[in-house]
């Protein structure tokens, strides 16, 4: 990287390697070898402290991440569902990470307001709180009330917050390909393309336009569904930076006692939020990323809302048939399956060793063989598999660790509400629908003519691509290049099999002429014919070279 890009962010450099420093994580400075690449001429970059170990790494990190602001805390909260690229116990420590920061002053909030609806709060409501509902890393939330008397939530994005969270993704993307360049774990593990997910998705939280845009898919997707409820947006008090949203008053899932005092019924509401979000991952292909208690409520009458829409999973049909292949594996015990649906899902390196692999996931159905279906927790089995997929640096899809961290999320909140209710038993019917969607005529046919027009583009494509190389063969320009790393061991043994298979055919050749010779009785000394003397060659010959063949392990 250019020295000049280090200089202009050069302060932000110093903030990050003091706070790594102040967390006793100065090692991993050296062991990424990221001392050689924070070194700038002429300045004092950082010094050395000493390196505490009171707590874990793991929780060091953690805490660094919490002090170093939004970005890396967002980046922290993403690698918590990522068990195939870290560690379990990172994993669990990075889970902890509060999104929650001090609030910023309600002037700011105003201008902001204002710069983005033409007008400041006080003549867009009738009613505005100054006092933040709630403060988080991106933005803030207040409560007010339209010109026609509807109660809103209004999320205000914080002043500034892109410019700093576009500073961090840039340092971000020139670590990640420092590391590319020198460290073969981080090439593998394509950090460049990792820190191109992270942006995405932190750029996706910071378009309000495009949390209002899920909202309103959701909305469509439960339009026929009776027991969810989802807020509705107001689009015309909302911009990228301001979202005006439907304030619907519920009852807190954690509240026992306020879910009593409304006759609401606890399993009941388990069941329904399992069966809203299986939906969403099997049917619909696109789901809540977060249904924790603080994004989930219950009305009155026993429906279910779901709310705060920044962080969502889109699946493809084809992810949404392997998820419910894998599924129906775990429902059925089969580590063949288990595994095939696990190759499918994942980005297999060539180095993977699939015997191991077989026998890991293996282990993994012994050790859910014994338990009844209705006590198999999905969540952790889910991560048990994730965690062999991180053994054998097996890349998933994002949208699935996502879902994955979904539904461990939802089974903390279902068991809270109903310890006995199981997810994987009711998410095995709607695997099986899903199965059976893919038997049917009409999804037959779709994917008969899915494939029909891509073998009409590949044959086009084949056509132009043999008409290219007749035409370099035919000007005499065709040059191949191939690459085969077995090629010189092959060869040599190649190589030592001709030649013994023209010794052998020498010494065939030997016994023949002698048996000739035999017939024709041709003397040599004595009682001993040539013919004698030349099977005794042909003999010590034959045996030399099966000595031979047995030394270099040829039968």
């Amino acid at each position: 990287m250019p020295l000049s890009r280090r200089y202009k962010h050069l302060k932000r450099y110093q903030e990050i390697t003091n706070v790594l420093l102040k967390h006793g994580l100065g090692h991993v400075l050296d062991q990424l070898r990221l001392t050689e690449f924070l070194s700038v001429p002429g300045k004092v970059f950082f010094k050395r402290e000493p390196e505490t170990k009171q707590v874990s790494i793991a929780e060091r990190v953690r805490l660094a991440l919490q002090e170093l602001g939004p970005a890396f805390i967002k980046v922290g909260q993403i690698l918590s569902t990522r068990p195939d690229l870290i560690p379990a116990n990172y994993i669990k420590e990075l889970a902890k990470l509060q999104d929650k920061v001090s609030t910023f002053d309600f002037e700011l909030a105003k201008q902001q307001i204002e710069m983005e609806l033409g007008q400041p709060p006080e003549e867009l409501f009738t009613w505005f709180d100054p006092e933040p509902l709630a403060a988080a890393s991106i933005g803030q939330v207040y409560q007010a009330l339209l010109p026609g008397g509807e109660k809103v939530i209004v999320k205000v994005q914080r002043p500034d917050i892109e410019k700093i969270i576009n500073i961090d993704l840039e340092i971000m993307y020139d670590i990640a390909r420092f590391l590319e360049g020198r460290l073969s774990w981080a090439e593998t593990y394509s950090l460049v393309e990792i820190v191109a997910e992270f942006d995405r998705t932190l750029h996706e939280e910071l378009d309000y336009h495009a949390e209002g845009r899920n909202a309103d898919t959701f909305r469509k997707n439960f339009a026929g569904v009776p027991d969810v409820y989802i807020p509705f947006v107001y689009w015309q008090y909302s911009t990228k930076k301001v979202l005006t949203l439907e304030y619907v008053a519920g009852v807190k899932l954690t509240d026992r006692e306020e879910l009593a005092h409304y006759g609401i019924n606890p399993s009941a509401v388990a069941r329904k939020v399992t069966q809203a979000v299986l939906k969403q991952i099997l049917i619909d292909g696109f789901f809540h990323g977060d249904p924790h208690p603080g994004n989930l409520a219950a009305l009155p009458d026993g429906r279910i809302i779901f709310m705060d829409f920044g962080m969502v999973g889109f699946l493809t049909e084809e992810n949404k048939i392997k998820i419910g292949n894998l599924v129906l594996a775990l429902t059925r015990k089969s580590t063949n399956a288990v595994m095939r649906s696990v190759l499918e899902l994942g980005v297999v390196p060539r180095s993977a060793d699939k015997n191991l692999l077989y026998r890991d996931i293996d282990v993994l159905r012994r050790k859910y063989y014994e338990i009844p279906l209705s006590q198999i927790n999905l969540g952790e089995a889910l991560n048990d598999i994730m965690g062999v997929a991180f053994k054998h640096h097996i890349r998933v899809p994002s949208e699935f660790s996502l879902m994955v961290k979904t539904l461990v999320t939802l089974e903390g909140v279902v068991e809270a509400l109903d310890p006995d209710i199981s997810i994987i038993k009711i998410a095995e019917p709607f695997s099986r629908k899903l199965f059976m969607e893919r038997l049917s005529f009409q999804a037959l046919s779709k994917t008969l003519w899915k494939n029909l027009r891509e073998f009409g583009g590949n044959l086009s494509l084949l056509h132009k691509q043999i008409s290219e190389v007749l035409a370099l063969t035919t000007e005499g320009q065709l040059k191949i290049n191939y690459y085969f790393p077995q090629a010189d061991a092959i060869l040599t043994r190649l190589n030592g099999m001709i030649n013994r298979l023209a010794f052998s055919i020498v010494i065939t050749g030997l016994v023949i002429g002698c048996a000739f010779l035999a017939r024709k009785g041709v003397p040599l000394y004595g009682h001993y014919s040539l013919a004698d003397v030349g099977f005794l060659l042909a003999g010590l010959t034959g045996f030399w070279f099966l000595i031979s063949i047995l030394r270099s392990g040829g039968l």
